[in-house]
């Protein structure tokens, strides 16, 4: 294993290159690290520096949580590489780091180094490195160390094994997109009725069911957070079939697999929908072959971990045509399984194929050495070519750039941090528009710019059915046209832009509702960058009394977790605020806990008497306590269970 390391780690040097050590103010490419994620780590990093845990995030769409957002994953210590390094080298190191990972752990469950290459390498990781999907990428790597985990675990009655395989499975939960998880578990489950059928017992499938649950557990304190952020998000509305099915494969991508760019690359992509990333998988033309080999050399000796790749690459291409195969069989998973009304675009089942194919390539070159007798001399040109072939295709999507900040318009973030009063600016234009790199949605948080938008598909549902609500229409009819930000809003809604607290309004010259209305008052228009900044003249305090005569809050302090305000009002009255409601905030007037109202089924409020007070609005989330007992608890049963019960035998081999 140790030449195995060195060869993964030369081979992911030759495919990064200088992006694992870029100059000042450039750094890897990834469209949704740029977009998003390095924003969310610079917030981390900068309120960590201060002292303070930033549990809630203030900057984005009027107030969300941070730790419990499924994009932040702080508890997944690879992740930390984003507070011990700087951030333009971090990413590069994070991404690189999953390959490798994913390399290893395909050599770890096949016995073959190319099989690790195959999985690494393939479209599906390295189509997502240059869209910065760093948290599927980081979830995705850990698929062939859970499946080798779980397979030791079903193959053997050493207890220490089936820990292993929940510990494993819980590693994977904490770092991202539990989606990836879930498709683990289709694998594991694939093998683990396999492996049952081929031994005539069902135990195999209760160790997997046992180390699964012992996993969900283990990562409850990050789990039921998670849970409940989604809960309150746009992520229940009950969304049509159709929303579910867009992005599905079509028959003709499947040339894919023998031509990654037949319909271009990831910049001239013209394709089935959405894009290039969605739809790649590519394993290489030699991959591809080895792979055939492998089904063959499955039929030919009956290897029931063969068999369960040969359904994982069927059941992962069967889902991804959606409704272009018949029968649909994601719409009847759609129907009867729960998690499927939380997935959309159907090639994301694709990692299954991957896995699936990388693994039968590993069988079929086994079989060329072992069945076939080739000369090793053949079969190490074979293995060459296939690394040549993959590491062509996979550095053609390792890209540098200037750093996220170096795009927006540095007199624009002038104006809008030179007003020192709470207030919030909407971007008032689609996520996809060029305007959005005169100041990026997320970006907000690294300028301390309380924004009333975001770019994020957690998005609270309360917070966006107010936006509907104040459009005449609800979330439900808008949601499934724009669900990474909120609505966009005109005059029409002006008692809303008050309310909600937005004094500035950007919107591009195209698309300006704005315009002639003498509530809103133009301070900019930029003809380069092709957008216009006005000021809302109306808008309200971010805090203020029902009988504004009776006094004016005044803000002390303000933090992600904790704001305090100092009021002295001349009457009974109830103090506003345009700050979202969430579970975990707490109010206090003069150090006693109050009731907090929720007015409009969105905003904070409480009453305040008459006299000088001061008031504090706190957020401590009590779900995590929740999450971290059943964590505790789940642990401590499962030292239990291995010192009960420490050693036993091994079962048949796992080939």
């Amino acid at each position: 294993m140790g030449l195995t390391v060195i060869f993964y780690i030369a081979v992911v040097v030759a495919v990064f290159g200088g992006a694992l050590v870029p100059t000042q103010g450039q750094m890897i490419f990834g469209d949704d690290i740029h977009r998003q994620y390095y924003f969310y780590r610079q917030f981390f990093n900068e309120w960590m520096g201060k002292g303070i845990f930033p549990w809630w995030n203030p900057y984005l769409f009027g107030g969300e949580p941070f730790i419990s957002n499924p994009v932040v994953n702080i508890w997944y210590p690879p992740n930390w590489l984003f507070s011990l390094l700087p951030l333009n080298i971090a990413y590069s190191w994070h991404l690189a780091l999953h390959v490798f990972w994913a390399m290893l752990g395909m050599r770890k469950l096949t016995g073959n180094w190319t099989s690790g290459v195959l999985f690494g390498l393939s479209g599906f990781f390295m189509a997502r490195t240059f869209a910065g999907h760093a948290d599927v990428i980081a979830a995705a790597s850990w698929m062939p160390w859970v499946v080798w985990a779980f397979l030791e675990a079903i193959g053997r009655t050493d207890r220490k094994v089936q820990v292993r395989a929940a510990v494993v499975f819980g590693i994977q939960l904490l770092s991202g997109y539990q989606t990836m998880a879930f498709f683990t578990v289709i694998a594991v489950s694939m093998i683990a009725v396999a492996k049952s059928l081929a031994s005539r017992s069902i135990r195999p499938v209760i160790r997997a069911a046992f180390a699964g649950m012992g996993g969900v557990g283990l990562a409850a304190f990050h789990l039921i957070p998670v849970a409940e952020f989604f809960r309150e998000s746009i992520r229940t509305y009950a969304f049509p079939y159709a929303w579910h099915s867009y992005g599905a494969l079509e028959w003709r991508s499947l040339l894919q697999f023998m031509n990654p760019f037949q319909f271009g690359n990831q910049y001239t992509y013209a394709g089935p929908p959405p894009n290039f990333i969605e739809h790649s998988a590519f394993i290489g033309i030699g991959g591809l072959a080895a792979a055939l080999i492998g089904v063959a050399a499955v039929v030919r000796k009956k290897l029931w971990l063969g068999v369960a790749f040969v359904f994982a690459v069927m059941f992962g291409i069967w889902v991804s045509l959606g409704s272009n195969a018949t029968p649909d069989l994601q719409y009847i998973l759609w129907k009867i399984i729960p998690m499927y009304r939380n997935l959309r675009i159907p090639p994301r089942h694709l990692i299954l194929v991957v896995f699936g194919l990388s693994g039968l390539a590993g069988i079929g070159l086994d079989a060329l050495t072992k069945s076939f007798k080739l000369p090793r001399l053949i079969t190490s040109l074979i293995t060459i070519g296939i690394l040549c072939e993959m590491v062509w295709f996979a550095r053609g999507f390792i890209v540098l750039r200037s750093v996220p900040e170096t795009r927006h318009d540095s007199g624009l973030i002038t104006t809008l941090t030179d007003d020192r009063e709470p207030y919030r600016v909407l971007q008032n234009f689609g996520v996809w528009l060029p305007q959005r790199d005169v100041l990026d949605f997320d970006s907000t948080m690294s300028y301390r710019i309380h924004s009333a938008t975001g770019y994020d598909p957690s998005i609270l549902r309360s917070y966006y059915d107010y936006f509907a609500s104040s459009l005449g229409t609800t979330g439900a009819e808008l949601v499934t046209k724009q669900d990474v930000q909120v609505p966009y809003l005109n005059p029409s809604a002006g008692e809303a832009i008050d309310r909600l607290n937005i004094k500035y309004i950007m919107v591009p010259p195209d698309y300006d509702p704005f315009s002639g209305n003498a509530r809103y008052t133009l301070l900019r228009d930029d003809y380069a960058d092709r957008y216009r900044l006005y000021e809302n003249t109306t808008v309200l305090p971010r805090f203020y009394l029902t009988d504004r005569s009776c006094g004016t809050p005044v803000v002390s302090r303000y933090t992600p977790n904790a704001i305090s305000l100092s009021v002295t009002t001349g009457c009974d009255t109830t103090l506003h605020s345009s700050e979202v409601w969430y579970p975990g905030w707490d109010a206090y007037v003069d150090g006693k806990k109050v009731h907090m109202n929720k007015e409009n089924n969105l905003f904070r409020t409480i009453f305040v008497s008459s006299g000088k007070h001061m008031v504090e609005f706190r957020y401590s989330p009590r779900i995590y306590v929740i999450g971290g007992m059943i964590s505790v608890a789940v642990f401590l049963m499962l030292c239990w269970y291995v010192r009960r019960h420490p050693t036993g035998a091994r079962r048949a081999s796992i080939l």
